[in-house]
Protein backbone atom coordinates (compact mmCIF):
# COMPACT_ATOMS: atom_id res chain seq x y z
CA UNK A 1 0.00 0.00 0.00
CA UNK A 2 1.56 3.15 -1.15
CA UNK A 3 -0.17 6.01 1.35
CA UNK A 4 -2.19 6.41 4.50
CA UNK A 5 -4.11 9.26 4.80
CA UNK A 6 -4.86 10.31 8.71
CA UNK A 7 -7.92 12.16 9.63
CA UNK A 8 -9.05 12.95 12.62
CA UNK A 9 -12.56 14.45 13.23
CA UNK A 10 -14.62 16.42 15.71
CA UNK A 11 -18.05 17.71 15.12
CA UNK A 12 -17.10 17.99 11.54
CA UNK A 13 -20.59 16.88 9.96
CA UNK A 14 -21.04 19.71 7.77
CA UNK A 15 -17.45 19.07 6.22
CA UNK A 16 -16.41 15.57 6.24
CA UNK A 17 -18.60 14.35 2.84
CA UNK A 18 -16.74 17.14 1.25
CA UNK A 19 -13.19 15.72 2.54
CA UNK A 20 -14.09 12.40 2.15
CA UNK A 21 -15.18 12.79 -1.49
CA UNK A 22 -11.76 15.02 -2.07
CA UNK A 23 -9.82 11.93 -1.07
CA UNK A 24 -11.75 9.07 -2.98
CA UNK A 25 -11.35 11.20 -6.52
CA UNK A 26 -7.70 10.97 -6.53
CA UNK A 27 -5.29 9.16 -9.20
CA UNK A 28 -4.29 6.28 -7.13
CA UNK A 29 -6.19 2.78 -7.28
CA UNK A 30 -8.06 1.67 -4.32
CA UNK A 31 -5.71 -0.76 -3.09
CA UNK A 32 -2.88 1.62 -3.06
CA UNK A 33 -4.31 3.91 -0.58
CA UNK A 34 -6.22 3.90 2.75
CA UNK A 35 -8.68 6.38 4.41
CA UNK A 36 -7.94 6.22 7.94
CA UNK A 37 -10.63 8.59 9.84
CA UNK A 38 -10.41 9.07 13.49
CA UNK A 39 -13.44 10.43 15.47
CA UNK A 40 -12.75 12.42 18.45
CA UNK A 41 -15.64 12.26 20.04
CA UNK A 42 -17.76 14.21 18.09
CA UNK A 43 -21.16 14.54 19.23
CA UNK A 44 -22.86 16.06 16.61
CA UNK A 45 -23.47 13.28 13.01
CA UNK A 46 -19.78 13.26 11.75
CA UNK A 47 -19.35 9.19 12.73
CA UNK A 48 -22.88 8.68 11.12
CA UNK A 49 -22.00 10.57 7.63
CA UNK A 50 -18.22 8.71 7.73
CA UNK A 51 -20.00 4.84 8.15
CA UNK A 52 -22.11 5.41 5.01
CA UNK A 53 -18.50 6.14 3.94
CA UNK A 54 -17.26 3.19 5.19
CA UNK A 55 -20.37 0.98 3.62
CA UNK A 56 -19.14 1.98 -0.06
CA UNK A 57 -15.44 2.28 0.14
CA UNK A 58 -13.10 -0.88 1.64
CA UNK A 59 -10.03 1.28 1.95
CA UNK A 60 -11.56 3.81 4.41
CA UNK A 61 -11.09 2.98 7.76
CA UNK A 62 -13.59 4.51 10.90
CA UNK A 63 -11.89 4.49 14.49
CA UNK A 64 -13.83 5.90 17.03
CA UNK A 65 -12.82 7.51 20.36
CA UNK A 66 -13.52 9.46 23.76
CA UNK A 67 -12.53 13.27 23.07
CA UNK A 68 -8.76 13.42 23.07
CA UNK A 69 -7.36 15.76 20.81
CA UNK A 70 -6.15 16.42 17.57
CA UNK A 71 -2.61 15.09 18.93
CA UNK A 72 -3.86 11.76 19.93
CA UNK A 73 -5.90 11.24 17.19
CA UNK A 74 -3.12 11.69 14.77
CA UNK A 75 -1.15 9.31 17.14
CA UNK A 76 -3.53 6.48 16.40
CA UNK A 77 -3.81 7.15 13.20
CA UNK A 78 -0.07 6.80 12.47
CA UNK A 79 -0.34 3.58 14.54
CA UNK A 80 -3.24 2.38 12.40
CA UNK A 81 -1.40 3.15 8.76
CA UNK A 82 0.09 0.69 6.89
CA UNK A 83 0.92 3.12 3.68
CA UNK A 84 4.53 3.85 2.62
CA UNK A 85 3.24 7.29 2.96
CA UNK A 86 1.36 9.22 5.49
CA UNK A 87 -0.27 12.48 4.92
CA UNK A 88 -2.29 14.59 7.52
CA UNK A 89 -5.62 15.73 6.87
CA UNK A 90 -8.08 18.07 9.17
CA UNK A 91 -11.84 17.10 8.68
CA UNK A 92 -12.82 20.59 8.06
CA UNK A 93 -10.34 20.58 4.83
CA UNK A 94 -9.89 19.48 1.14
CA UNK A 95 -7.83 18.07 -1.31
CA UNK A 96 -7.45 18.86 -5.45
CA UNK A 97 -8.76 15.90 -6.87
CA UNK A 98 -5.86 13.43 -9.17
CA UNK A 99 -3.13 15.33 -7.01
CA UNK A 100 -1.77 12.88 -4.54
CA UNK A 101 -0.72 10.04 -7.05
CA UNK A 102 1.24 12.68 -8.73
CA UNK A 103 2.95 13.30 -5.38
CA UNK A 104 3.72 9.71 -4.86
CA UNK A 105 5.02 9.24 -8.25
CA UNK A 106 7.74 12.58 -7.43
CA UNK A 107 8.47 10.93 -3.82
CA UNK A 108 9.55 7.97 -4.75
CA UNK A 109 11.43 8.66 -8.17
CA UNK A 110 13.23 10.52 -6.18
CA UNK A 111 13.53 8.91 -2.92
CA UNK A 112 12.38 11.88 -0.87
CA UNK A 113 11.89 11.71 2.92
CA UNK A 114 9.30 14.46 2.94
CA UNK A 115 7.90 16.31 0.18
CA UNK A 116 5.80 19.40 0.21
CA UNK A 117 3.15 21.03 -2.24
CA UNK A 118 0.91 24.38 -2.04
CA UNK A 119 -2.71 25.11 -0.75
CA UNK A 120 -5.11 27.68 -0.75
CA UNK A 121 -7.21 29.45 1.67
CA UNK A 122 -11.22 28.89 0.11
CA UNK A 123 -14.82 29.66 1.86
CA UNK A 124 -16.57 26.61 0.22
CA UNK A 125 -16.15 23.36 -1.47
CA UNK A 126 -16.06 24.21 -5.19
CA UNK A 127 -12.43 24.42 -5.45
CA UNK A 128 -12.23 20.99 -6.34
CA UNK A 129 -9.53 21.57 -9.17
CA UNK A 130 -5.58 22.05 -8.99
CA UNK A 131 -4.64 25.16 -11.77
CA UNK A 132 -1.57 22.49 -12.45
CA UNK A 133 -1.71 19.52 -13.88
CA UNK A 134 0.80 16.50 -13.10
CA UNK A 135 2.56 17.20 -16.02
CA UNK A 136 3.33 20.50 -14.94
CA UNK A 137 5.01 19.58 -11.84
CA UNK A 138 8.95 18.26 -11.28
CA UNK A 139 11.54 18.44 -8.78
CA UNK A 140 13.94 21.04 -9.37
CA UNK A 141 15.82 21.02 -6.23
CA UNK A 142 16.23 18.27 -2.99
CA UNK A 143 17.76 19.18 0.10
CA UNK A 144 18.58 18.10 3.59
CA UNK A 145 16.32 19.74 5.78
CA UNK A 146 18.62 22.46 7.35
CA UNK A 147 18.96 23.85 3.84
CA UNK A 148 15.88 23.41 2.90
CA UNK A 149 14.78 25.30 6.58
CA UNK A 150 17.41 28.16 5.25
CA UNK A 151 15.63 28.70 1.63
CA UNK A 152 12.50 28.17 2.35
CA UNK A 153 9.78 30.53 4.72
CA UNK A 154 8.63 26.73 5.12
CA UNK A 155 4.62 26.66 5.58
CA UNK A 156 4.24 25.11 9.29
CA UNK A 157 0.97 22.86 8.77
CA UNK A 158 1.38 19.14 8.52
CA UNK A 159 -1.14 18.79 5.82
CA UNK A 160 1.44 20.78 3.32
CA UNK A 161 3.52 17.61 3.21
CA UNK A 162 4.01 14.24 2.57
CA UNK A 163 6.20 12.24 4.89
CA UNK A 164 7.73 8.36 4.39
CA UNK A 165 6.16 6.53 7.07
CA UNK A 166 9.65 4.86 7.76
CA UNK A 167 11.51 7.98 8.36
CA UNK A 168 8.43 9.03 10.61
CA UNK A 169 9.07 6.01 12.52
CA UNK A 170 12.41 5.93 12.86
CA UNK A 171 12.48 9.64 13.81
CA UNK A 172 9.92 8.65 16.80
CA UNK A 173 7.80 11.58 16.32
CA UNK A 174 4.88 12.03 17.98
CA UNK A 175 2.20 14.81 18.38
CA UNK A 176 1.46 16.34 22.14
CA UNK A 177 -1.71 16.44 23.81
CA UNK A 178 -2.12 19.54 23.18
CA UNK A 179 -5.10 21.88 21.27
CA UNK A 180 -4.07 24.61 19.28
CA UNK A 181 -0.39 25.18 17.26
CA UNK A 182 0.73 21.91 17.33
CA UNK A 183 2.44 21.97 13.71
CA UNK A 184 4.14 25.29 14.51
CA UNK A 185 6.54 23.20 16.64
CA UNK A 186 5.94 19.55 14.71
CA UNK A 187 6.48 20.86 11.59
CA UNK A 188 10.17 22.39 11.91
CA UNK A 189 10.84 19.07 14.03
CA UNK A 190 10.03 16.77 11.13
CA UNK A 191 11.76 18.58 8.37
CA UNK A 192 14.72 19.57 10.18
CA UNK A 193 15.46 15.35 10.05
CA UNK A 194 15.06 14.99 6.59
CA UNK A 195 17.55 13.94 4.65
CA UNK A 196 16.13 14.70 0.97
CA UNK A 197 13.32 16.85 0.93
CA UNK A 198 11.74 18.82 -1.91
CA UNK A 199 9.25 21.19 -2.44
CA UNK A 200 6.85 21.78 -5.64
CA UNK A 201 4.62 24.31 -7.33
CA UNK A 202 1.09 22.16 -7.04
CA UNK A 203 -1.51 23.86 -5.08
CA UNK A 204 -3.49 20.61 -3.36
CA UNK A 205 -4.60 21.67 -0.04
CA UNK A 206 -7.96 23.97 0.14
CA UNK A 207 -8.03 25.58 3.82
CA UNK A 208 -11.03 26.20 5.25
CA UNK A 209 -11.45 28.45 8.28
CA UNK A 210 -14.31 27.08 10.13
CA UNK A 211 -16.91 28.93 12.69
CA UNK A 212 -14.83 27.49 15.28
CA UNK A 213 -11.48 28.96 14.55
CA UNK A 214 -9.07 30.50 16.56
CA UNK A 215 -10.05 34.08 15.67
CA UNK A 216 -13.72 33.95 15.49
CA UNK A 217 -14.36 32.18 19.35
CA UNK A 218 -14.36 34.80 21.96
CA UNK A 219 -15.02 32.54 24.65
CA UNK A 220 -12.60 33.22 28.05
CA UNK A 221 -11.86 29.57 28.36
CA UNK A 222 -11.21 29.28 24.34
CA UNK A 223 -8.78 32.36 24.69
CA UNK A 224 -6.76 30.97 27.67
CA UNK A 225 -6.34 27.52 26.04
CA UNK A 226 -5.04 29.47 22.68
CA UNK A 227 -2.47 31.88 25.09
CA UNK A 228 -0.87 28.30 26.59
CA UNK A 229 -0.97 26.36 23.69
CA UNK A 230 0.89 29.27 22.12
CA UNK A 231 3.43 29.73 25.40
CA UNK A 232 3.71 25.76 24.93
CA UNK A 233 4.50 26.03 20.80
CA UNK A 234 7.06 28.92 21.73
CA UNK A 235 8.96 27.30 24.02
CA UNK A 236 9.40 24.16 21.80
CA UNK A 237 10.55 25.78 18.91
CA UNK A 238 13.40 27.00 21.50
CA UNK A 239 14.03 24.11 22.77
CA UNK A 240 14.20 22.64 18.88
CA UNK A 241 16.99 25.57 18.23
CA UNK A 242 18.75 24.61 21.00
CA UNK A 243 18.61 21.08 19.91
CA UNK A 244 19.78 21.83 16.40
CA UNK A 245 22.29 24.14 17.54
CA UNK A 246 24.28 21.37 20.21
CA UNK A 247 23.74 19.11 17.38
CA UNK A 248 26.36 21.25 15.77
CA UNK A 249 24.21 22.94 13.41
CA UNK A 250 25.96 26.53 12.47
CA UNK A 251 23.89 27.76 9.72
CA UNK A 252 22.56 31.28 10.59
CA UNK A 253 20.27 31.05 7.84
CA UNK A 254 18.37 28.65 9.93
CA UNK A 255 18.98 29.77 13.42
CA UNK A 256 17.68 33.34 12.19
CA UNK A 257 14.93 31.96 10.92
CA UNK A 258 13.80 29.70 13.48
CA UNK A 259 14.22 33.00 15.62
CA UNK A 260 11.67 34.96 12.99
CA UNK A 261 9.09 31.78 13.24
CA UNK A 262 9.29 32.28 16.93
CA UNK A 263 8.43 36.08 17.53
CA UNK A 264 5.95 35.87 14.99
CA UNK A 265 4.11 33.30 17.38
CA UNK A 266 4.86 35.99 20.16
CA UNK A 267 3.14 38.46 17.87
CA UNK A 268 0.56 36.86 16.87
CA UNK A 269 0.00 35.92 20.80
CA UNK A 270 0.01 39.24 21.38
CA UNK A 271 -1.83 40.44 19.07
CA UNK A 272 -4.77 37.71 19.88
CA UNK A 273 -4.71 38.76 23.55
CA UNK A 274 -5.47 42.31 22.40
CA UNK A 275 -8.41 41.12 21.17
CA UNK A 276 -9.83 38.91 24.04
CA UNK A 277 -10.74 40.00 27.44
CA UNK A 278 -8.53 38.14 29.53
CA UNK A 279 -6.23 40.07 32.08
CA UNK A 280 -3.32 41.91 31.39
CA UNK A 281 -1.45 40.93 34.33
CA UNK A 282 -1.30 37.62 32.07
CA UNK A 283 0.19 38.89 29.40
CA UNK A 284 3.13 40.85 31.29
CA UNK A 285 3.76 37.13 32.63
CA UNK A 286 4.07 36.00 29.59
CA UNK A 287 6.26 38.42 28.20
CA UNK A 288 8.37 38.76 31.50
CA UNK A 289 8.56 34.83 30.50
CA UNK A 290 9.70 35.43 26.88
CA UNK A 291 12.53 37.98 27.87
CA UNK A 292 14.51 35.09 29.78
CA UNK A 293 14.23 32.98 26.34
CA UNK A 294 14.73 36.05 24.19
CA UNK A 295 11.93 36.00 22.26
CA UNK A 296 10.72 39.42 23.62
CA UNK A 297 10.96 42.10 22.49
CA UNK A 298 10.43 41.67 18.99
CA UNK A 299 14.05 42.15 18.10
CA UNK A 300 14.63 39.87 15.43
CA UNK A 301 11.15 38.89 14.40
CA UNK A 302 11.23 41.87 11.06
CA UNK A 303 15.45 41.09 9.99
CA UNK A 304 14.16 39.07 7.06
CA UNK A 305 11.52 39.58 4.12
CA UNK A 306 9.42 36.53 5.19
CA UNK A 307 7.17 39.17 7.13
CA UNK A 308 7.69 42.28 5.77
CA UNK A 309 4.11 44.47 5.62
CA UNK A 310 3.81 48.19 7.20
CA UNK A 311 1.30 46.95 9.68
CA UNK A 312 4.09 44.46 11.29
CA UNK A 313 6.29 47.26 11.44
CA UNK A 314 3.62 49.64 13.23
CA UNK A 315 2.38 46.89 15.59
CA UNK A 316 5.56 45.93 16.43
CA UNK A 317 6.83 49.18 17.43
CA UNK A 318 4.07 48.77 19.59
CA UNK A 319 4.58 45.92 21.07
CA UNK A 320 7.94 46.63 21.83
CA UNK A 321 6.73 49.56 24.03
CA UNK A 322 4.87 48.61 26.90
CA UNK A 323 4.15 52.38 27.45
CA UNK A 324 2.35 51.86 24.34
CA UNK A 325 0.87 48.61 24.41
CA UNK A 326 -1.27 48.34 27.27
CA UNK A 327 -2.76 51.75 26.83
CA UNK A 328 -3.46 50.62 23.53
CA UNK A 329 -5.05 47.26 24.94
CA UNK A 330 -7.31 49.69 27.08
CA UNK A 331 -8.36 51.97 24.25
CA UNK A 332 -8.92 48.65 21.79
CA UNK A 333 -11.29 47.22 24.01
CA UNK A 334 -13.19 50.38 24.68
CA UNK A 335 -13.97 51.13 21.37
CA UNK A 336 -15.25 47.27 20.86
CA UNK A 337 -17.83 47.36 23.40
Amino acid sequence: MKLSIIIPAYNVEEYIETCLTSCCNQDLQLYDFEIIVINDGSTDDTEKKVLQFVENHSNILLKSQKNSGLGASRNLGVALSKGKYIYFLDGDDYIARNTLGSLITLIEKHSLDVIGFKSKNVTDSNLIDSKHTSKDIEVDNIFNGIDFMAKYNYMPEVWSYITKRSFYLDNKFNFYNRKFLQDSYFTPKLISKAKRIALVDYDVYRYRKSINSVTRNKSMEHAKTHMEDMCFAIHKLEELKNELISQGITNKKVLQRMDVKQQHYVFILISRFVKSDLDNSMLKKILSDFKLIGAYPLIKFLSTSDYKSNLYHILTFVYNRKYLLYPSIKIYRLLKR
